[in-house]
C-alpha cells in the first residue's frame, strides 16, 4: 500500500516536471514560429573597401559598425537577423560573384526583408543627408519610403532627400527576390562634417533607431 501511494506521487511528479520544462519550449517554438526573418548586408569588405574619404575613413567599416549595432537592435526588438558577413571579409574574391553570393543568401535564409548599409560619395563636399534605395517591386517601395521618413525624423538634420527606385543602378537590388529589398546610403563621406558624425557611436545608434522605426512601421501596416 505504502509503496503504490510512494508510485502514485512519483507519477505526480513527473507529470508537472513534464508540464514545466515542456512550456517554455512551446513558447519559444511560438515565438521563433512568428519571427519576422532580416538580412542585414554590411556593403563590401575584404579587399574591397568601398568609398575612401579624403581624412582616410574607409566605408566598409562604417558599414560593418552599423549593420552590427542595427542587428542587435533588431533582435532585442525580436527579429530574426541573418548577417552577409560579421568582420572584415568578402564574400569572394571577385565583385560580381561577391554580389550574387550575398544576393543567394537571401534565397537561403528565406528573408522578409533584406537591407544593405553604405555610405555615399559625391564630388562636391556640401551633399549630406541618409537616402534609401529600393528594389523594382511595391514592398520594397513601401518599406524604403517608411525607413526614408523615419531616418529623418530620428537624425533631425534638414534632409529633404526621398526614397529612389534603383532601376539600372545597385546590382544587389536587381536579383528579382521576392521580398522587401532596399540599400540605406547613412550618409556621405565627401562631406566631412558628416563623416566625423558617421564615425560616432551616437549617430550610429540614431541611424539605426530610424532604420528599426521604419521596419517596425512597415510590419504593423501588414
Amino acid at each position: 500500500m505504502k509503496f503504490r501511494r510512494i508510485l502514485s506521487l512519483m507519477c505526480i511528479l513527473m507529470c508537472i516536471l513534464l508540464i514545466i520544462f515542456s512550456m517554455p519550449i512551446k513558447v519559444k517554438a511560438e515565438d521563433e514560429k512568428d519571427q519576422h526573418i532580416i538580412l542585414i548586408d554590411a556593403g563590401h569588405g575584404g579587399i574591397d573597401g568601398g568609398a575612401k574619404s579624403k581624412n582616410g575613413t574607409i566605408e566598409k567599416d562604417i558599414n560593418l559598425a552599423i549593420a552590427s549595432k542595427l542587428k542587435k537592435k533588431l533582435e532585442d526588438g525580436g527579429y530574426k537577423v541573418y548577417m552577409t558577413r560579421e568582420d572584415d571579409s568578402q564574400l569572394a574574391k571577385k565583385k560580381v560573384e561577391d554580389l550574387t553570393k550575398r544576393c543567394q543568401l537571401k534565397k537561403e535564409t528565406q528573408c522578409e526583408v533584406f537591407i544593405s548599409i553604405h555610405q555615399n560619395m559625391f564630388p562636391q563636399a556640401n551633399c549630406f543627408g541618409a537616402q534609401v534605395w529600393y528594389a523594382s517591386n511595391d514592398k520594397s517601395k513601401e518599406l524604403a519610403e517608411g525607413i526614408q521618413e523615419s531616418l529623418k525624423e530620428q537624425i533631425k538634420d534638414n534632409n529633404k532627400r526621398i526614397a529612389k527606385a534603383a532601376k539600372d543602378q545597385y546590382k544587389i537590388l536587381r536579383d528579382g527576390y521576392d521580398g522587401a529589398c532596399i540599400l540605406v546610403e547613412c550618409g556621405f563621406l565627401s562631406n566631412s562634417e558628416e563623416e566625423q558624425r558617421l564615425k560616432s557611436d551616437e549617430h550610429q545608434e540614431n541611424l539605426t533607431e530610424g532604420i528599426k522605426s521604419g521596419l517596425d512601421k512597415y510590419f504593423e501596416s501588414k
